[in-house]
């Protein structure tokens, strides 16, 4: 893929007239490439015969046929690739089409009936015309669905006249503005209407001035619709359907092909061309000078050139824009497709991978005539180069041009260099020198003497002072010393050179040696391996400071490698190289360090030497050139035609507006103002969007309708991956994001996936844009809308539903406490009035039973509530009468108590006479008294000597056994309650009542009393318990209705009071 990118910016320069086809090095699942397409925003796509591959920053997709995916592509072997003006791509493979949704990351598959051999799109409608091999042509509408098919049908005139299109050229077919749809078939020329949905055939004949059926092709050029046959050539007019002949030429026509609107079409017979000459209304063909086009020919028209091509041919025939100027490229690779890419890329599908044409005009340009070096310097547009045992001087040009070259007996591949005024100095184990004007080596044995046996590894002039150094200090030894004018005995050399050596005792300050060495005013900055940089005032025996690395990068200087050193005075900053760590920034002033790495835009970390000129600051590395501009990193590499080589340790030289980059094997330049309109603008886009949940599952994010991306809080994590519409440098490209409407920008890096952790519930807006490895920002800013949707109970319609739900909780809890109080108040209000309703129903009944003279008397009350509305009492006068009450008054409670107080009171207040006198007067009283819908029923009993008289207003059966006849009888009185109708009339019933007789009389709590299964005890089984236990006392009677109730009830409490009355005549 980097390979890709140095390709495609030398075709950007390219105007392909001595072109050369060159492979791109792309990782394919297949050599075989069938097409290729990139489309605007960078993307390159490229189908093989075993799938879809789609190329961006460096990185690949590759979409398979799979039987049991719908939203696959219909199949692997990829035929060919288009694009539609909605930016669709439109896959046609042998089973039909797959269109991609770039958003959904998918494909609709449309199945057709045989192989589809083009694509034709109706700008106007949106509609697609699919031409097949057998099967004639399908219209897909703007949805993406097949809304016609139209193929022969020999039963109907106003079907299409063929279903053959095998050849699948795009010249068959012209979709105008009109109403009409142009076909050409090798059966006849058709016309569709598009209101009408029929076609109109046309043949051979007098009135399509044809003379064959076979249709070579249709054009539509200068709002003409030109028609071309095997033989002639005609204009039609849609509007009256006439045709009209314009041209016949003596052979066969091969093919009819249309560039586009602005150039003729072309016209191919055998062995002749010819192009559409448009002169007012008159129409001819002229032909070319050359042939240029055969059989099957598609044409293809770049910026400044046709280009025309055969598949399976492995020849490109080019002409200039006016088919001038014919020129054949051989490919070496049968071609399968030619497309046009970004910035004029041609790319070239083969059996054999993805061709390019390419040139060598490039940025940087590589000097001929160049056979490698050991020391290379510029001068006076004059150069200096010295390899091995020669030294060549010459100018520097194009050519190179030399004009000085010896070789010596000296070898100088190992030497260290420096120059100066013309000298050029050389030292290892000797020290030589070439004097560049007389073209003289010089070797210096007095001063060789002094160094014998020290072993030079560097060399630096500073002012007047030449600057050796060894493996355990340095030597300074004047310039006027060594100039080849003067000859200086011994003891002077002696008296002027300064030997500054390391001992660790006596003079452990000394630099051991030094990499670099830069003065600024009176201070001397060495660095070298043992001390990394070091700071010495006049001279190197005064040490001032160390900058080794002491654990703060900001104050000391993190390598202990450094090189090359350059002192910039108006940025008073010293730039520092080393090896492996890069370029550090020191400034003199406040003495601190800055470190800039390769993850910041440098090339390399390894800093090998600088350059200064007006504009910039030029930066060497093994890697290429970086130079600074504006506060930003900029390169120059292999994609912009610089070659990797061993560059020298003085590499880069200025000459005039040139800049020169030497090495062992290669010398380079450019023009260094050039670099102003180097413009490397470029968009962003984003690839697709990914969706990872808590179980690391990765989904597709699509936008909706509105151009949202919609996820929910499932997704943790959202993987955005970006990329340049331009690979130029695309693998330098850093990637920022911003946040909070600019507030936060977060760099990524070089990194192109950008990875978002734990984005906020509901819309986060996020802006991308990115730097290149010029500095360049984006032309564009990526903009996307994320929706995340919080979980049902966190979102805010389920916080206001709380809320909501919050107050009406706290609403009616203060209710039902307000409730709860007012009840309980109520509750000790009603309590005391019933406690003291008690108290009264309580002395309503009888305090003790009536010790009345052969009768035997047992009362049982249970009440359902505090205050029962049952009620009994005796009236006893002795020698006069007895009476016996049993009453239960409707309901419970208050105001049953009431109606019982008011019962008693009317018996205290009424004479004593016959039960039913005493009934009708209570009825009364009751009436008028008014308890509404509460009633009173009430039994009286009248015992005599020897009888009973009873009368009853509505209660229960009274029971009586005849100890005589030992039967015993239920005696129910028929009556109205108390309170009903005042007029009412009460019978009443007169029974013996001997001794040992028993009467019994009950409320109605007894007979339906329930028991836990609901069923009532009923008044069956109180006649039997009577009946039983007749013969025994009043209490022991009273006791088994008791006993009855009691294990019938099983602990249910009873829901109506129970009174029992057991009266029994004793012997």
């Amino acid at each position: 893929m980097r390979f890709l990118s140095v390709v495609l910016f030398f075709l950007a320069l390219c105007d392909y007239n001595h072109a050369q086809t060159k492979n791109i090095d792309l990782d394919l699942n297949s050599d075989i490439v069938k097409d290729v397409l990139q489309q605007d925003s960078g993307l390159i796509w490229v189908g093989t015969d075993e799938g879809l591959n789609v190329f961006f920053d460096n990185e690949k997709e590759v979409f398979y046929a799979n039987i049991q995916d719908s939203l696959s592509v219909l199949n692997s072997d990829i035929d060919d690739i288009k694009i539609d003006s909605k930016n669709n791509l439109i896959i046609l493979t042998r089973d039909g089409i797959s269109i991609f949704n770039s958003n959904t990351f998918n494909f609709k598959q449309l199945k057709l009936n045989s192989k589809p051999t083009s694509v034709g799109e109706d700008i106007n409608s949106g509609e697609l015309w699919v031409s097949t091999e057998n099967s004639g042509y399908y219209l897909i509408n703007k949805d993406q669905e097949i809304d016609q098919h139209f193929k022969f049908d020999p039963l109907s005139p106003l079907s299409i006249s063929s279903s053959s299109f095998s050849d699948g050229s795009k010249n068959k077919i012209v979709l105008s503005d009109s109403l009409s749809v142009f076909i050409a078939t090798q059966n006849g020329f058709n016309v569709y209407n598009r209101k009408l949905k029929t076609f109109r055939r046309y043949f051979k004949g007098e009135q399509s001035k044809l003379s064959t059926n076979v249709i070579v092709g249709v054009q539509y050029f200068k709002n003409k619709i030109l028609v071309a046959s095997e033989n002639e050539v005609v204009t039609f007019n849609p509007e009256s359907s006439r045709f009209k002949k314009i041209f016949s030429p003596k052979e066969k026509i091969n093919s009819f092909i249309s560039i586009n609107n602005e150039i003729p079409p072309i016209l191919s017979t055998a062995n002749y061309d010819y192009k559409l000459d448009f002169n007012a209304e008159i129409l001819n063909f002229e032909p070319l000078k050359d042939k240029v086009m055969g059989p099957n020919h598609s044409v293809f028209k770049t910026k400044e050139n046709i280009l025309f091509w055969k598949k399976g041919s492995s020849e490109i025939i080019q002409t200039e824009l006016n088919f001038t100027n014919k020129s054949i490229l051989n490919i070496n690779n049968p071609i399968n497709s030619l497309s046009l890419g970004l910035g004029g890329e041609i790319f070239i599908g083969t059996n054999n991978g993805v061709k390019t044409l390419s040139n060598e005009k490039v940025f940087v340009q590589k000097i001929s005539n160049y056979d490698g070096s050991n020391f290379f310097s510029i001068i006076d547009n004059k150069y200096v180069n010295i390899k091995d045992n020669t030294v060549e001087l010459g100018y520097i040009n194009s050519e190179n041009s030399s004009f000085f070259k010896k070789k010596y007996s000296h070898n100088f591949s190992n030497k260290n260099f420096e120059i100066n005024n013309g000298f050029v100095y050389m030292a290892e184990k000797e020290l030589l020198i070439f004097d560049i004007e007389n073209k003289k080596l010089i070797n210096s044995n007095t001063l060789n003497e002094y160094l014998k046996g020290k072993i030079i590894d560097n060399l630096k002039i500073i002012d007047d002072f030449l600057y050796a150094s060894f493996d355990n200090g340095l030597v300074s030894i004047p310039l006027q010393l060594i100039e080849p004018q003067k000859n200086y005995t011994s003891s002077t050399v002696k008296n002027e050179i300064i030997l500054n050596e390391y001992n660790e005792l006596l003079n452990k300050d000394v630099p051991r040696g030094f990499n670099d060495i830069e003065k600024v005013g009176n201070l001397f900055y060495v660095t070298n391996e043992q001390t990394s940089l070091s700071v010495y005032k006049d001279n190197f025996n005064s040490l001032i400071t160390n900058y080794s690395f002491n654990g703060d990068s900001s104050v000391s200087l993190a390598s202990s490698s450094p090189t090359k050193l350059m002192y910039l005075e108006k940025e008073k900053e010293l730039y520092i190289g080393s090896i492996g760590s890069g370029l550090f920034k020191f400034n003199i002033e406040d003495k601190t360090f800055i470190n800039i790495k390769s993850d910041q835009g440098l090339l390399s970390n390894n800093v090998y030497d600088f350059l200064e000129t007006n504009e910039r600051l030029y930066i060497q590395s093994g890697s290429g050139v970086n130079y600074l501009e504006n506060n930003l990193i900029k390169n120059i590499n292999i994609e912009d035609g610089l070659s990797n080589d061993i560059f020298h340790r003085e590499s880069l030289h200025l000459n005039r507006d040139n800049i020169f980059i030497s090495g062992n094997n290669s010398l380079q330049s450019f023009y260094h103002k050039d670099l102003d309109n180097k413009q490397n603008r470029f968009n962003i886009s984003v690839f697709n969007i990914i969706g990872i949940d808590e179980f690391n599952n990765k989904v597709i994010v699509s936008k909706d309708e509105n151009g949202v991306y919609n996820i929910d809080y499932k997704i943790k994590t959202l993987l955005v991956d970006l990329f340049p519409d331009n690979i130029y440098k695309s693998d330098q490209v850093q990637y920022f994001l911003i946040r909070n409407n600019a507030n936060e920008i977060i760099s990524n890096g070089y990194n192109n996936k950008l990875q978002l952790n734990a984005l906020p519930y509901y819309t986060s807006n996020l802006d991308f844009y990115a730097i290149n490895g010029s500095g360049e920002k984006s032309n564009n800013i990526v903009s996307l809308s994320v929706y995340n949707a919080p979980p049902w109970w966190l979102r805010i319609e389920s916080i206001v539903g709380y809320i909501i739900l919050l107050i009406i909780s706290i609403t009616l809890f203060v209710r039902y406490k307000d409730k709860k109080t007012k009840e309980k108040m109520e509750g000790e209000r009603k309590a005391k009035e019933l406690e003291e309703a008690k108290e009264l129903q309580n002395s309503l009944l009888p305090k003790v039973l009536p010790n009345v003279n052969g009768f035997e008397i047992s009362t049982y009350l249970k009440p359902a509530t505090e205050i029962g509305g049952d009620y009994y009492d005796f009236f006893y006068k002795k020698d006069n009468y007895f009476y016996a009450i049993c009453g239960d008054a409707t309901g419970h409670g208050v105001v049953s108590g009431i109606m019982v107080s008011v019962t008693k009171a009317g018996l205290n207040g009424i004479p004593m006479g016959d039960p039913s006198t005493i009934l009708g007067q209570l009825n009364k009283i009751v009436k008028r008294v008014n308890f509404g819908r509460l009633r009173m029923s009430l039994s009286v009993a009248k015992f005599n000597k020897n009888s009973v008289e009873l009368s009853s207003a509505a209660m229960p059966p009274t029971y009586h056994f005849s100890s005589k006849t030992k039967k015993m009888e239920e005696i129910l009185v028929p009556n109205l309650p108390l309170g009903g109708i005042e007029t009412e009339k009460f019978d009443g019933v007169k029974k013996e009542f001997d001794q040992g007789d028993v009467m019994v009389m009950i409320s109605d709590g007894l007979p339906e009393l329930p028991n836990p299964t609901d069923e009532m005890l009923d008044y069956e089984k109180v006649y039997s318990c009577i009946k039983d236990n007749a013969e025994k006392s009043a209490n022991e009677i009273k006791d088994a209705l008791v006993y009855l109730s009691d294990d019938w009830a099983k602990g249910v409490m009873n829901p109506d009071d129970i009174t029992i009355v057991v009266i029994k005549k004793a012997a």
